[in-house]
């Protein structure tokens, strides 16, 4: 039968693989089927329709994980500092027990537009501190370090704080989770939602890809998210953004779907981001109760 393929594993295990020409509503050869095919590949991206229709396994292999990011358009000059008034900042952490620890800063306004002002991931910093025999930061170092950028008063303090859920996981160098070791010291993290299956990669992509926006009688195309220029570690983070790759498979794969994974690679700061866009970060107006939740330096009093 047309779009049915039938298989089976070394295991013993039979695989029925339906195609969507399998229906003819939906096979290109017939005017109902053509019409589905036409609807089904606007605004997809030929490498996710091989691969979310065609069956193809190797559609992401070697693809860049972003390409919706322009760096003509998504990354901006500094427009500092902004004002709590217009914009609400969240926080992303990616901690890790063998690299630097991951932030990055994210402010909203009413109108949905999303920059990243600042980021910070003091890798070159903790390598230069082994190369003269000095310990590597610690968990009272980074949160120095988050009070210094928040000193600095260039935007509003994070509303909301999310960290990586693999913080929970023991560290052994300090006989705390991430979680435990930063509210120790007063820096208050919530769990971030998982990353699964890429969406947060998905929803970064999206945020650079340019719409639509309307302002008065104007309407202009521009990206929903943008990276300030030359802040904090803004250039690794863009550096990231741009080399991030999907992997090769260099293997034929017949007995299961290869994981359409980046490359293992320095990757924190994309982490980063993700976890904020995955809480789905709104705009709050001034002045609201922050209820319950925990601010992420209570003593300063803000």
């Amino acid at each position: 039968m047309k779009g049915m393929s039938r298989r089976v594993t070394p295991e013993g295990w039979t695989v029925h693989r339906v195609h969507y020409s399998a229906d003819a509503d939906k096979d290109p050869a017939t005017p109902r089927g053509r019409e589905w095919y036409a609807q089904a590949r606007k605004g997809m991206r030929d490498r996710d329709f091989r691969k979310e229709f065609e069956i193809d396994y190797g559609a992401l292999g070697g693809q860049l994980v972003f390409p919706g990011f322009d760096e003509s358009t998504d990354v901006v000059m500094p427009y500092l500092p902004l004002d709590e008034r217009y914009w609400t900042t969240y926080l992303g952490a990616d901690p890790h027990p063998r690299r630097a620890h991951a932030f990055v800063w994210l402010c909203v306004n009413k109108y949905g537009k999303k920059v990243v002002p600042w980021s910070w991931w003091p890798e070159e910093l903790n390598r230069q501190r082994e190369d003269e025999h000095k310990s590597r930061l610690l968990i009272k170092d980074y949160v120095e370090g988050l009070v210094d950028v928040q000193n600095a008063k260039l935007f509003p303090p994070s509303w909301i704080e999310v960290m990586d859920s693999a913080g929970k996981n023991f560290d052994a160098d300090e006989e705390h989770n991430f979680f435990d070791a930063y509210a120790d010291l007063g820096a208050y993290f919530q769990p971030a939602k998982k990353n699964r299956e890429w969406a947060g990669y998905e929803l970064i992509d999206k945020a650079f890809t340019p719409k639509e926006w309307t302002f008065g009688d104007e309407t202009v195309m521009e990206p929903e998210l943008t990276i300030m220029a030359g802040m904090g570690h803004n250039s690794l983070l863009i550096e990231q953004i741009k080399n991030l790759r999907f992997r090769e498979h260099k293997t034929t794969m017949t007995d299961k779907d290869p994981p359409s994974d980046p490359m293992d690679k320095d990757r924190h700061l994309v982490d980063c981001l993700s976890y904020i866009l995955l809480h789905e970060p709104t705009f709050i107006e001034p002045g609201r109760k922050r209820s319950a939740h925990k601010p992420l330096y209570p003593k300063l009093g803000y």
